[in-house]
Parts: structure tokens; sequence; C-alpha cells
């Protein structure tokens, strides 16, 4: 791994939709070297597929990691 980062020209951290498609996109003609890093447990799940399902996902800590933020004044 961590010759993998010291050759890496890109380094993407966050595999979802865009994290993939800038790899994707960086990598396509060989000419780069792009690694991408991504935490956490597969997304299998019916209640990730399903639009709807995401109110159920909202506080189980098996998908959210339930970070919290210092507040914000305009959200």
């Amino acid at each position: 791994m961590a010759s993998d980062l010291n050759n890496a020209d890109f380094v993407i951290v966050g595999g979802g939709s865009a994290g993939c498609v800038m790899a994707a996109r960086l990598s396509e003609n060989g000419r780069h070297k792009v690694l991408l890093i991504e935490a956490g447990p597969s997304d299998r799940r019916f209640d990730i597929d399903v639009p709807v399902g995401y109110a159920h996902t909202y506080l189980d800590p098996k998908v959210n990691w339930m970070f919290n933020s210092a507040p914000v004044p305009s959200l």
C-alpha cells in the first residue's frame, strides 16, 4: 500500500459517484496512476438502493458514522 501511495500521480479520497468518475477519467488513457481510497463496509443494502430507504439509514451506525459538526447559523 505505501509503495502504491508513493507511486500514484493522483490520490482521490472517497469512492462515491464523483470520486469514481474522477478516477476513471484520470486513468482511462493509461498515462496516470490513480489511487482511490474508500472507507467503510459494503453498501449493498435495500435501504440504500431505494431512495425512500435513506430515512432508515440516517440513524443506523452501521452506515452512518454519526459525526456532528459545530453549529452553522445559515443551516
